[in-house]
């Protein structure tokens, strides 16, 4: 009797199973399944979006962060600004944005130490499927990457020729204190400047092939030796970017104030002491660029290449103007010399 019951009871359960209408579970939708996965860039997540400057301690990248991170309110995407310690350090930017590819971030925002050791990571994070957008200095080539955005570095080079040589009317004795071996940015000023500078033949390059290096430091040092050697000789001086220009500054006012009275001084970026030398008349010039923008601009553009809602174009120019003792009050030169002011 019992063993009776039991084979009615496994047969009514039996009937019950066969007629459950519900679905399969879905199959997992992952790769090994065999169906594409939920895209990385969904609407519904914040983008994650790296940038990666050459350094953090100069006045240029503060303001080039400031730019970035008011991207990254506007557009409710979460930026990340991070560069090496030390303005120069090739393998701790290789590092970081081999540590970026690793994190799974969505994009990349990078400014290249060196032109030419960053293309391997740059293709690294490529080939993973992240995009990359370079800003600031370029690489040896730029195949591959989403857009490129910076100021045009040769131009702002032969505008401060331009300028430097009127200051000097036309003739007299110059010395380029050059910046780091590398650093694509400012060795197409570098280059803008002396092609100019060509042009007028009556004035002299006492130097032009000497390298300062990536830091403060290493200006200063240059320029003390520079000065020692040709302070006598010299009428005028042109410093790249903001570590040179800083660096001559200093030496300038306080170990040769007799050559800092008689030389002309032109120079490039921004910065405390630099701004405030061009209100003062203590230099007579430096080109300055938009490192607001150009921070806000490379995110932005990241942005519009993931959620593919806006154009990217392929080169994104800054400009760049002449700041000078003359029109260094005038409300838009005012706010380039002085970027971290800008809300």
């Amino acid at each position: 009797m019992k063993l009776h019951s039991a084979f009615f009871l496994i047969a009514a359960l039996t009937l019950l199973s066969g007629c459950d209408n519900s679905p399969p579970p879905a199959a997992p939708t992952t790769p090994a399944g065999g169906q594409a996965a939920a895209p990385k860039t969904s609407p519904d997540k914040p983008l994650r979006i790296a940038v990666i400057p050459k350094g953090e301690s100069h006045e240029f990248w503060k303001s080039v962060r400031a730019g970035a991170l008011q991207a990254g309110k506007k557009y409710n995407v979460e930026v990340t600004f991070k560069g090496p310690q030390h303005e120069g350090d090739t393998s701790d930017q290789i590092a970081m944005v081999q540590n970026k590819i690793a994190e799974g971030v969505d994009g990349i925002c990078l400014a290249p130490v060196d032109a030419v050791a960053l293309r391997v990571p740059v293709e690294q994070a490529i080939a993973a499927g992240i995009p990359v957008i370079i800003f600031d200095s370029g690489l040896t080539n730029l195949d591959g990457v989403v857009s490129f955005v910076a100021t045009d570095n040769y131009k702002g080079g032969t505008r401060a020729a331009e300028h430097l040589a009127k200051l000097l009317g036309g003739k007299g004795s110059v010395i380029l204190m050059r910046y780091n071996v590398g650093s694509q940015s400012t060795e197409a000023r570098e280059k803008g400047f002396l092609d100019k500078i060509e042009k007028y033949p009556d004035i002299k390059m006492l130097v032009k092939d000497k390298n300062a290096g990536p830091n403060e430091e290493d200006s200063v040092k240059l320029a003390e030796n520079l000065l020692s050697n040709y302070g006598d000789k010299v009428d005028g001086i042109f410093c790249p970017n903001q570590p040179t220009t800083s660096g001559m500054l200093t030496v300038l006012t306080t170990r040769f104030p007799e050559v800092a009275k008689k030389v002309k001084f032109v120079g490039f970026d921004a910065g405390t002491n630099i701004s405030a030398a061009v209100e003062k008349g203590q230099m007579h010039g430096t080109i300055v660029q938009d490192p607001v923008k150009m921070g806000f601009l490379a995110v932005e553009l990241m942005k519009s290449s993931l959620r593919k809602d806006g154009e990217v174009k392929k080169n994104n120019p800054v400009p760049e103007e002449l700041a000078t003792p003359e029109n260094a009050k005038e409300e838009a030169i005012h706010a380039l010399l002085h970027p971290e002011a800008v809300k």
